[in-house]
């Protein structure tokens, strides 16, 4: 009869802990001492359950089920509710364990109305339905524990799973005392065998999903999308306790490779959201941060990402537009940061074609075009305005006409007219720049075109003080930006200073230096004043008004006739046509000049000289068919606020008819003296009009003395 009650005792106690995975042992930290006895039960000492909630992904040590020898690594399970139902009471388990009448073994089921169908409190029998000790959490160490525990038999239900649990353990039953196991040596039984253990350890068997995902950190402008490297985040997992979320802590810092990529190893099911901080130093690559998002997603029970749909997250900063996507796989999370971009053109004389340069003449309105890449997340944007700087003395900006006009994204590239001091507000101050401000509340106009573009014109017109050729007259366009998402973030230049990307343009001007000279006799060469010079140019690509007039230097010209021109020497083509365009009258030192001309062809019509010198018999070329390159060299780099520089303007290569030249070089023009022609007649002449005048003279004083003899007779 002894050997079957230990026995019964023995094989209760292992069958009970069969209903746990790995029941086992003391924990080490647990500060409940061991306590043991002889077979005989005191009836008026207390035991303890020790429940250790693990995500068990190592090796088990010790005996399995012997409740406090095992060990088993992993993950400690914080928060999981254990609830603890007395089953058989001290004298209940006493007459169990010893003669039983009816002899059967009790079973977890046995407490449940259906076993199969509901294995929660609330599927317990009626009369087992109070607790006898209310739920107990575990700890950070994953350690939940009931003490003080009266001799019985009794069920403990996992009553609230963590959200790594893909299916919560299994109720167990746990007799207080059980009967320790132990090695049975040949032929006797063990010492374990023969005593109780109050102080049980169980680890219950654990059901965990854990994933591995990818981070890809992407930065886009405009169409181009890259790969953003040195981006930092933070990873939050929710409480299963509460309504809140807590930072996961990783063993390196989570910042994107030079792949944009961070991996996201051994989530354990459950929700989450990440959320991005910042650039590493001097990293900055002017890509907006959402620094007050939060990207949230959950792991499954197959350890994947999925989108995490769960209505209760009310959070206002929840991101769930394009810039935050899981993939279909639920391995891969996609972070999408934006920036606007901007580029200024100039539109040539020609009218047909838009560059980064161009070349005009002083008091010409040149046609500027900056068209902004608006970026998706727009309307979160503090500051979004366009400035255009110049130098005054060289270019000054027109208020009118300016007109701002935005071209949807979508398939049909809706254009939408913007209202000036609704849409945005315009200002040109006095110092050169001109400003398009769309203020920190977007229209609604203005939010249309969010992930579109918007293209601003306007005009500007060259000034006396234009640099002529050289570095040209460069002016300079930024969008500027805010830094982070946020309407109502404050800004400044000491945190959170707004990123620029700046572009420029560049307009060049020339000039014609002429240097006149006379040659001729025992004078030699010397500088001739007063000489006067009618300049003229070739109509190009220019288009005549309706009055027929060419425009010119801010003025507009009427070409002469095809026969003055074929007269003067300009060209024998009737097709080319000829404009006036300006006067030139040489100073004392021979010179005079014409500064501010746009390239083209001229020509010098000499129209007066000075007095001994001939005219020019032919025009001559003014050597103003100028072309530029190389000026503008496109290049992309940052500062350490990552502000962008799109460009830099270097003094271009000048050429004439495909030869390097420096514009304005001095034209030397020299004229010849004129001849003194030889007079008519000479010394023999005046003496026959000497002996003329004698003759005349002997004939009147015949007359005189033939009168005279007349009288006396």
């Amino acid at each position: 009869m002894k050997l079957k009650r230990l026995f019964t005792a023995v094989l209760s106690a292992a069958l009970a802990l069969s209903l746990c995975a790995m029941p086992a042992m003391a924990a080490d930290d647990t500060t409940t001492p061991v306590k043991t006895s002889t077979s005989t039960i005191d009836k008026g000492q207390t035991g303890s359950i020790t429940i250790y909630k693990r995500a068990l992904d190592g090796t088990v040590s010790g005996t399995a089920g012997d409740g406090e020898t095992m060990t088993a690594p992993g993950t400690a399970l914080k928060d999981t509710g254990f609830t603890l139902y007395q089953v058989m009471n001290t004298q209940q388990l006493l007459d169990y364990y010893n003669d039983n009448p009816t002899d059967k073994q009790v079973e977890v089921e046995d407490y449940f109305t259906d076993y199969t169908k509901d294995k929660t409190a609330a599927g317990l029998k009626e009369k087992y339905k109070t607790p006898y000790r209310e739920q107990v959490f575990t700890n950070a160490q994953g350690v939940a524990q009931f003490t003080e525990l009266d001799v019985g038999m009794y069920l403990v239900i996992e009553t609230q799973a963590p959200q790594a649990v893909t299916v919560p353990a299994e109720p167990f039953l746990v007799s207080i005392p059980m009967t320790r196991i132990g090695d049975t040596a040949e032929g006797e039984a063990s010492q374990n065998q023969k005593q109780w253990l109050y102080d049980v350890t169980v680890y219950p068997k654990n059901s965990i999903a854990k994933g591995t995902v990818k981070l890809v950190k992407l930065g886009k402008q405009g169409d181009k999308t890259t790969k953003l490297a040195d981006v930092q985040f933070t990873l939050y997992r929710k409480s299963d306790t509460k309504d809140e979320y807590t930072p996961v802590q990783t063993a390196d810092p989570l910042v994107t490779d030079a792949n944009g990529e961070i991996a996201l190893k051994d989530l354990t099911k459950g929700r989450y959201y990440l959320q991005e901080t910042g650039y590493t130093a001097n990293n900055d690559k002017g890509y907006i941060l959402n620094t007050t998002g939060k990207f949230y997603f959950d792991i499954d029970k197959n350890g994947k990402a999925v989108a995490a749909t769960d209505p209760a997250i009310t959070d206002t900063n929840k991101v769930s537009d394009a810039s935050f996507t899981i993939d279909t796989t639920g391995t891969t999370l996609t972070v999408t940061n934006y920036k606007p971009d901007i580029e200024k053109t100039v539109t040539k004389r020609d009218g047909t074609t838009t560059e980064h340069e161009a070349d005009y003449g002083i008091g010409d309105a040149v046609p500027f075009t900056l068209t902004i890449k608006v970026p998706e997340n727009v309307a979160s944007l503090k500051t979004f305005k366009v400035t255009d700087t110049t130098d005054v003395k060289q270019l000054k900006h027109n208020a009118n006409p300016v007109t701002v006009k935005g071209i949807k994204a979508d398939a049909g590239k809706t254009e939408v007219k913007f209202e000036e001091n609704t849409d945005y507000t315009l200002n040109i101050d006095t110092n050169g720049t001109m400003t398009v401000d769309f203020g920190a509340k977007k229209s609604d106009k203005f939010q249309s075109v969010a992930g579109g573009k918007i293209i601003i014109t306007y005009t500007a017109t060259v000034q006396s003080g234009a640099i002529v050729a050289g570095d040209g007259n460069v002016n300079t366009a930024k969008i500027v930006y805010s830094r982070i998402t946020g309407t109502d973030i404050e800004e400044g230049p000491d945190s959170n200073q707004p990123y620029e990307i700046k572009d420029q343009g560049v307009v060049y001007t020339f000039a014609l230096n002429i240097h006149k000279t006379g040659k001729g006799g025992t004078e030699g060469e010397k500088n001739l004043e007063g000489v006067t010079f009618d300049l003229y140019k070739k109509v190009d690509t220019e288009e005549p008004d309706i009055e027929g007039k060419y425009p010119f230097c801010g003025g507009k010209y009427i070409a002469i006739s095809d026969a003055e021109a074929k007269n003067l020497g300009l060209t024998d083509n009737e097709n080319e046509k000829w404009i006036m365009v300006k006067t030139l009258t040489t100073k004392a030192d021979g010179k005079d000049s014409a500064k501010g001309l746009p390239s083209g062809t001229y020509k010098l019509v000499e129209t007066k000289t000075v007095n001994g010198y001939n005219l020019l018999s032919k025009p001559v070329d003014a050597k103003l068919n100028l072309t530029y390159a190389a000026g503008w060299t496109t290049t992309t780099t940052y500062d350490t606020y990552g502000n962008q520089t799109k460009s830099t303007i270097t003094t271009p290569t000048y050429k004439r008819d495909g030869e390097t030249v420096t514009p304005g070089e001095e034209i030397k023009i020299i004229n010849r003296k004129g001849f003194t022609l030889p007079v008519t007649g000479g010394f023999g002449t005046l003496l026959f009009s000497g002996i003329g005048v004698l003759l005349v003279l002997a004939g009147v004083g015949v007359l005189f003395s033939l009168k005279k003899k007349s009288n006396r007779a």
